[in-house]
């Protein structure tokens, strides 16, 4: 029995206790809060819980202003889209490489235009490639005849023909072709000699017979023996193998067969009417003239008639190449529309469910027209601002219908999460609460992916420039018509559903007994991610997913590490075209040499000294034998012909000599004179107001070699000092010019895309760990795909650069919706810290996941039709969207759950839980 006295001293007793327990878990709290400083990032806290309310009461507001006046919503956005039209009148497309490719600040692209402005080229090349067992057989040479026959008798509706087309060249006759009275004159009293002018059609016919044209007899009495003779004894060997592929020698050297010989035709376009009035439909200034006769020309050297059994024959006129990628590229658009159709299914088939009230055929269609209606808004108001449209374009509808789409999803998912209770209150109530969800998670998205972009658009290169505006004004669209008008459909959608109207004839209700199938309340995604959500948060499916993933990323970082810089023409050709048969030919068997370049001398006068220079720089270039196999020698051969004595019209005279003279006349066309005269011989030549030197590259294997090479080029021309514009030019040299900045603006737009990324997920979340670990998944994803593009072939070049950009912006979209879902999960009152994060991870997935799912695989499906297509770039575009569906679906629903459960953010509510535990746990041990 307890005394009196007891009692005080043990309730004095129990409340030190009581004291020294609190103290102590005092203690304990505080230091699990620094061990979880230490051991996660830190939450930006009540800035997140701030930012995150502000947000949803914004898009409460506007969801409950739609859900009011959705008729009204949709007129304006439908009148928006029509005003928006009006920037169709500046609507311009390019095609050429100089306007596509060429930084605005590149001396080239001065170069270039100056040239095109003032000596505009007028030349138009065209080729034919024979192929048989033996070219050099009768039969072979027979075909190579006939179609010489059949170019000469080609001529347009106008009656225009290959005379008249035709560019021509001087070469001197001989005695026998003039008249000997001419002749004798010339002999005793000095003169020029004579010269007639010939088209050029280059062929091994100019071998067999150099001095005189071809004939039906010459032809009848040729046999194998004979051409094999002709041939052989030509001392211009050199110029033979120009002609002919595939050649076997004998014992002694001399040629015995060959498989193919190449026909070279040279025409000439009117440059002053091609300027005027230019063909849209090509990349180079071309008349109407020229486009029909190389239509007839083409018509005529592929027509099969007459052609011997096993010879074939392939062709190109300067007009192919634009014919080709033209007709691919419309041929191709059938592919959109079947896509359209597809997603139209894919969306009736996700959106609703399947009963006679609640599948949604009319949403479904709205959700398609709000996204045409952004692409139209996206396409007119870059039109008026005047940014070009290229071929890189083509893919926007593909990219526009996957965003739209997964942002239809998201908002659709939210409407179906609401709870049964709030689905029951007003309309503008459900719709102010599905958009202070779906508004934000949408958001975070987009506004990355408008300012990705939009940096992405800093590069030099105008064509990639113009994408990335094109692709984040139209994101910006996507995303406005998706809260303003696929929101108002989906009000009256809901209407309709509320009052059980069928799902297809609205007019017609269903009566208040109807109830929905059990079958259609069935979610087998659901199912599907409840499971894989549940699975992931074992602990050794953890490590297992955590090894795949870094398994993935060091395959894809050795495929990167074999990942070349390459592009080639042949690519964007298709396979059946009759184009692609002549690249083919050529490479088998005309590949032997590099491109040609061209230097050109321009406001400059002519003299010993600036000759001297020219001299010096000819000199210099032809030492360099690793990148310089050919060059014009007519600076070294015309210095003989003058000397520093002379005054400017002496050396006119000599110049004009020099042109005249057997050595000189072929380098006729390197000069132009002024107002376009032509030198004559012994009297003083025109001013010259351009001359040029042709040389030749070796064959070089990529960047690696001709990029040095054409920057070599460019040295030793500047350092020649030489008065007036001098610069170097060639086809190809536009390209290697991209070339040689397309890595490092590749670098930089990838740098400054996953730094925006960071940033923006950081505003948009509000929450550092997050935003980290987003750029983690986003950065795991471009490694991935970038890795994997070896392995399927692809290389890096313009058009793999700017799918490198959009993978970027839709990675973030997968890894994001989780992000963002995660942090709206408080996990309840449970007090273990790993099973709270579990437990949210499995509700994100439950809650975000089919609809970041279903986005996914609506991407995939929107481009799933152009892995059939023979167009390189709609082939390539499908490849890096594959790869980039399926490595960031996993890395956002499989990977980034697992990261989650490990080292998840805290929920804004966190330190109320943790607070409440603390007192539990305080509680508990008190009243033991």
């Amino acid at each position: 029995m307890r005394t009196m006295n007891e009692l005080p001293v043990r309730r004095l007793f129990k409340l030190v206790l009581t004291d020294h327990q609190m103290k102590r878990s005092a203690d304990e709290k505080q230091e699990k809060d620094d061990c979880q400083c230490r051991c996660r990032f830190p939450s930006l806290g009540k800035l997140q819980t701030r930012f995150l309310r502000k947000m949803s009461q914004l898009f409460d507001s506007h969801g409950r202003f739609v859900a009011h006046h959705p008729n009204i919503t949709i007129t304006a956005c439908v009148f928006l889209t029509l005003f928006s039209m009006l920037g169709f009148l500046n609507f311009t497309a390019k095609s050429d490489t100089l306007s596509l490719w060429i930084p605005e600040i590149s001396d080239t692209k001065d170069n270039v235009e100056w040239l095109n402005q003032n000596f505009p080229p007028d030349t138009r090349y065209h080729s034919a490639i024979v192929k048989s067992d033996n070219v050099l057989s009768k039969e072979g040479i027979n075909t190579v005849y006939l179609l010489h026959k059949r170019l000469q008798k080609v001529h347009t509706k106008d009656n225009v023909t290959w005379e008249e087309m035709c560019k021509k060249v001087a070469i001197p006759v001989t005695i026998e072709e003039v008249s000997w009275v001419a002749w004798g004159f010339n002999v005793v009293f000095g003169g020029c000699p004579h010269y007639i002018e010939i088209c050029l059609e280059l062929s091994i016919l100019n071998i067999l017979s150099p001095h005189e044209k071809v004939t039906d007899d010459f032809m009848e009495n040729l046999n194998q023996s004979e051409i094999l003779r002709l041939i052989n004894q030509s001392d211009k060997r050199e110029n033979i193998l120009q002609y002919l592929g595939g050649v076997k020698y004998d014992a002694k050297g001399d040629i015995l067969e060959a498989k193919a010989t190449k026909i070279d035709l040279i025409s000439e376009t009117n440059i002053t009417e091609a300027l005027l009035n230019p063909d849209p439909g090509t990349s180079t200034p071309v008349t109407n003239l020229s486009m029909s006769f190389e239509e007839e020309l083409k018509d005529a050297l592929l027509n099969t008639t007459d052609i011997p059994e096993g010879v074939e024959v392939s062709v190109i006129v300067s007009r192919s190449f634009d014919d080709v990628i033209n007709e691919n590229i419309i041929g191709n658009y059938n592919l959109l529309f079947s896509g359209f159709a597809i997603m139209f299914v894919y969306v009736l088939i996700m959106l609703g469910k399947f009963n006679c009230v609640e599948h949604r055929v009319w949403l479904s269609l709205a959700g398609l027209t709000g996204i045409v209606l952004g692409s139209v808004f996206c396409m007119g108001l870059c039109s008026a601002f005047g940014l070009m449209f290229t071929q890189l374009h083509n893919v926007l509808p593909f990219l526009m219908l996957g965003i739209g789409i997964d942002d239809m999803f998201v908002l659709v998912q939210c409407y179906e999460n609401l709870s049964p209770e709030e689905k029951k209150e007003d309309i503008a109530k459900r719709f102010g609460k599905t958009l202070s969800y779906a508004g934000m998670a949408i958001s975070v998205t987009s506004v990355t992916n408008i300012v990705a972009f939009a940096l992405g658009a800093t590069t030099v290169i105008p064509a990639l420039r113009s994408f990335c505006l094109f692709c984040s004004v139209g994101i910006l669209a996507i995303f406005l018509y998706t809260l303003t008008f696929f929101t108002a459909c989906m009000v009256l959608d809901q209407k309709r559903i509320d009052e059980r109207r069928d799902g297809c004839f609205c007019c017609w209700r269903h009566g208040e007994s109807w109830t929905p199938n059990k079958w259609t309340k069935t979610n087998y995604l659901d199912i599907f991610l409840a499971k894989l959500a549940k699975f992931s948060t074992h602990r050794m499916m953890k490590v297992t997913i955590s090894i795949l993933t870094l398994g993935l990323f060091g395959l894809a970082c050795y495929g990167i590490s074999k990942l070349e810089q390459r592009f080639e023409e042949r690519w964007l050709i298709p396979d059946d075209s009759y184009l692609a048969k002549w690249f083919d030919d050529r490479q088998e068997f005309f590949n032997d040499k590099g491109e040609r370049g061209t230097i050109y001398f321009a406001e400059l006068e002519i003299n010993s000294e600036q000759l001297d220079k020219v001299q010096s720089l000819v000199r210099k270039l032809a030492n360099q034998t690793d990148i310089i196999t050919e060059i014009d020698t007519w600076a070294l051969e015309f210095s003989n012909h003058y000397n520093e004595s002379m005054n400017s019209t002496v050396m006119k005279i000599e110049l004009g000599n020099y042109l005249h003279s057997k050595d000189g006349l072929q380098f006729h066309d390197r000069f132009e004179f002024e107002n376009g005269a032509r030198p004559k011989c012994n009297e003083e030549a025109p001013d010259v107001v351009m001359f040029k030197i042709e040389y030749q590259h070796p064959l070089f294997s990529g960047p690696l070699e001709h990029v040095p090479a054409m920057n070599k080029v460019k040295e030793l021309i500047k350092e020649a000092n030489i008065d007036g514009r001098v610069f170097a030019k060639s086809t190809k040299y536009e390209f290697w010019e991209v070339d040689e900045i397309l890595s490092a603006e590749l670098i930089r737009s990838v740098a400054l895309a996953l730094i925006c990324v960071f940033l923006i997920v950081i505003f948009m979340l509000a929450n550092l760990t997050g935003a980290i670990l987003v750029l983690l998944c986003v950065m795991f994803t471009l490694v991935d795909v970038m890795g994997f593009m070896y392995f399927w072939g692809l290389t890096i070049d313009t058009t793999s650069c700017m799918l490198l950009i959009v993978c970027i912006g839709l990675s973030v979209d997968y890894a994001a919706h989780i992000a963002h879902g995660f942090l709206e999960q408080d996990g309840g009152d449970i007090k273990s810290r790993e099973e709270r994060l579990n437990i949210r991870t499995q509700n994100t997935l439950l809650k975000i996941g089919p609809a970041v799912f279903y986005g996914g695989f609506s991407t995939l499906l929107a481009t799933v039709l152009l892995a059939g297509s023979d167009y390189y770039l709609f082939v390539a575009f499908f490849k890096v969207f594959f790869l980039v569906v399926v490595f960031g679906l996993f890395h956002g629903i499989v990977f980034l759950p697992v990261v989650l459960c490990l080292v998840g953010p805290s929920h804004a509510e966190y330190d109320g839980h943790e607070e409440k535990y603390e007192l539990e746990k305080l509680k508990s041990t008190v009243d033991l």
